[in-house]
C-alpha cells in the first residue's frame, strides 16, 4: 500500500495536512477559515479605509487573514488590493538601508500597473476622463516607475496584483513584453502612442514620490477605484530580516510610522506582523491613530478549523476531526502541544499520519501510541527549531525540570556554578520561552528567582525521561478557575503552584 492509498481509504482526497502555509491553499482557505473576532474591524468600512496592524505569532493564522481579504476585494470590482510581500533587497547591504523611498517606489509602480490595467479597457474613455494635462502627468510617472523596472520586478507583480484577475497575467502577457512596449500598445489603442523612452522628466518629480502616490491613488478613484488595500505581510522572512524581530521592524519601520502616508483618503495599510516585533512597532506606530489587533486561538476555535479542514479535504465525508481517534485525549494533546498554533497542529498532524502509515497501514483511525510518538519527534523538531544552538540545547535536555531556580541546577550538575547557568538561561528568558515566576525562600540565606518554561516543547524537551503521558499528568495543569482556564507548565509533583494568572490554587 501506498501512502495516497492509505490517505484516500481514511476518507481523504488529497493529504489535508500536507501545508501548513495559507500561501499553498488559497483554493481551500475559504471551507476552514475561522474569522477572528476582530477580522470585520480589520475589513473596515471599505470607502473609509484605515490602516491597521494585526499581530501574530508565527504560524498564527495572519496569511490566511490576508488572503481572505484578497478574496473579499474580488467581490468588488471599486475596491482594490495590492499584496506587498515581495522585496527586492539586493541592493541594500544592511536592512537599516532601507528607507520611505523604497517603499514608494515599488508600490507606485504596483499601482501604476493597476492602473493601467484599469484604462486598458475598450470601454474605458481615457481621453474624457482625463485632461490633457493629466495624461502628460500619467505618462511621465510611467516614465519614472515602469521604464526601468529591475529584474525582479515583472515576478513580483504578479504575485502583488493578485485581485486583478489571473495574477495580471493576461494584460501583461507574462511579461514576456517589455512594460514600456506594453504601455505603447495601450496607449496606442487610447489614440496616441507613446513612447516612454522619450518622455522627459523633471528632477522634482522624480523625487517626488510620496506626492506622486497621493496623485496616484486620485488618478486610481477617478477609474472607479473608491478604496485602495495594501496588505503587508511577510517582512520576516527577507533575506536580510529572516528570524530577527529587530531586522524585520527595520524593514518597514519608515512606513509604519509615517502617519500621512497612512492616513491617505481612500488607501488604508494592513500590516500582518510576526508578534515579536510588537515591541518595536509600538514606538514607532501611533496606537492611537493605528488601531493594532492581537490574533489569540482558543481551544475551540483550534478543533472547529480542524474540523472544517478535513471536511474541506474530504469532500464532506469527515465532518469531526475527533473521530479519526480511537482516543479522544489525543486531539486535545495535539492541540496542547501546537501551544494553540494552527500551523503546528497541521504539522504534529502530518506526522500523526506519516508515523500511523508506518505502524499499521489498515487502520482507520490514529492510535494514541502513534499520536504521542508523533508529539514526541516534533517537540525534539520545534526545540531544536528555537533554540538553534546545539549546546545550549544540550543544555536544555539536562535541566530535567519545567521549574527551577539556577541553584537547584547547579545541584543537578547542569553547570558547574551561577554564573554558568545565568550564562545558559538568559537566552531563554531574553526569547520569551522562561520566565521569573516568584520567589523561593531559603533558610539562612537570601531568596533567589524561581524560572518555568512558557513553551511547552520546550518543558517537555528538558524532561526526556518523561512520556507524553507522564508529562501532562505531573508537569501541565488548566487553571480550575472557569473564567481563567490559564494552561501552564511546572513541577506540580514537586510542589503546588499557583495559577498565573488569577492565583488559584490548582492541585
Amino acid at each position: 500500500m501506498t501512502i495516497e492509498q492509505f490517505i484516500h481509504n481514511l476518507g481523504f482526497n488529497i493529504n489535508p495536512f500536507q501545508y501548513s502555509n495559507a500561501d499553498k491553499e488559497v483554493d481551500h482557505l475559504d471551507s476552514y477559515f475561522i474569522k477572528p473576532d476582530y477580522f470585520e474591524d480589520v475589513w473596515g468600512d471599505p470607502y473609509n479605509p484605515v490602516s491597521n496592524i494585526i499581530y501574530a505569532p508565527r504560524g498564527g493564522g495572519k496569511t490566511a487573514q490576508r488572503i481572505m481579504i484578497e478574496k473579499r476585494t474580488k467581490l468588488s470590482t471599486d475596491i482594490l488590493a495590492i499584496t506587498y510581500t515581495n522585496h527586492d533587497l539586493s541592493e541594500f547591504k544592511k536592512i537599516d538601508e532601507v528607507n520611505l523611498q523604497y517603499h514608494l517606489i515599488y508600490l507606485n509602480r504596483l499601482l501604476l500597473l493597476s492602473f493601467f490595467n484599469r484604462v486598458n479597457d475598450e470601454k474605458f474613455d481615457f481621453n474624457s476622463i482625463f485632461s490633457f494635462k493629466e495624461r502628460q502627468y500619467i505618462y511621465k510617472l510611467a516614465r519614472i516607475y515602469l521604464y526601468d523596472t529591475p529584474a525582479s520586478f515583472p515576478n513580483q507583480a504578479i504575485q502583488s496584483l493578485k485581485t486583478l484577475g489571473d495574477y495580471a497575467v493576461d494584460l501583461w502577457k507574462g511579461f514576456k513584453e517589455p512594460i514600456t512596449n506594453i504601455i505603447k500598445q495601450i496607449s496606442k489603442n487610447k489614440g496616441l502612442e507613446i513612447d516612454l523612452s522619450k518622455i522627459e522628466v523633471d528632477k522634482k518629480l522624480e523625487m517626488s514620490h510620496k506626492d506622486n502616490t497621493f496623485n496616484i491613488v486620485d488618478l486610481l478613484k477617478k477609474c472607479n477605484y473608491n478604496s485602495i488595500y495594501i496588505l503587508v505581510d511577510k517582512v520576516d522572512e527577507q533575506n536580510l530580516t529572516g528570524n530577527n524581530p529587530s531586522a524585520s521592524f527595520l524593514l518597514i519601520k519608515d512606513l509604519i510610522k509615517d502617519l500621512e502616508l497612512l492616513e491617505t483618503p481612500n488607501l488604508s495599510f494592513k500590516f500582518f506582523l510576526w508578534d515579536a516585533l510588537k515591541p518595536y512597532t509600538v514606538e514607532a506606530a501611533r496606537p492611537d491613530r493605528v488601531f493594532s489587533y492581537d490574533l489569540r486561538w482558543t481551544w475551540g476555535q483550534i478543533i472547529e478549523m480542524l474540523s472544517k479542514r478535513v471536511e474541506a479535504y474530504s469532500h464532506g465525508k469527515i465532518t469531526n476531526f475527533e473521530s479519526l481517534f480511537n482516543n479522544r485525549k489525543s486531539l486535545g494533546r495535539i492541540i496542547l502541544f501546537s501551544e494553540l498554533s494552527p500551523r503546528d497542529c497541521i504539522r504534529i498532524c502530518n506526522r500523526i499520519l506519516s508515523e500511523q502509515f508506518k505502524e499499521d497501514p489498515n487502520s482507520l483511525i490514529f492510535s494514541e501510541i502513534v499520536v504521542d510518538r508523533s508529539i514526541e519527534q516534533f517537540c525534539k523538531e520545534k526545540a531544536s527549531e528555537l533554540i538553534i544552538n546545539p549546546t545550549n540545547l544540550k543544555h536544555l535536555t539536562k535541566t530535567n525540570r519545567v521549574s527551577f531556580t539556577i541553584e537547584e541546577l547547579v545541584v543537578s550538575k547542569v553547570a558547574s556554578d551561577s554564573a554558568a547557568i545565568r550564562n545558559i538561561i538568559n537566552p531563554w528568558t531574553t526569547a520569551g520561552y522562561l520566565k521569573k515566576i516568584g520567589l523561593v525562600q531559603r533558610k539562612n540565606a537570601k531568596s533567589v528567582n524561581e524560572y518555568a518554561f512558557q513553551d511547552i516543547r520546550l518543558a517537555f524537551t528538558a524532561t526526556p525521561a518523561l512520556s507524553v503521558d507522564d508529562f501532562t499528568k505531573t508537569k501541565v495543569r488548566r487553571c480550575k478557575t472557569t473564567t481563567c482556564k490559564t494552561i501552564y507548565y511546572r513541577d506540580f509533583d514537586k510542589k503546588e503552584y499557583e495559577c498565573p494568572e488569577c492565583n488559584t490554587k490548582n492541585e
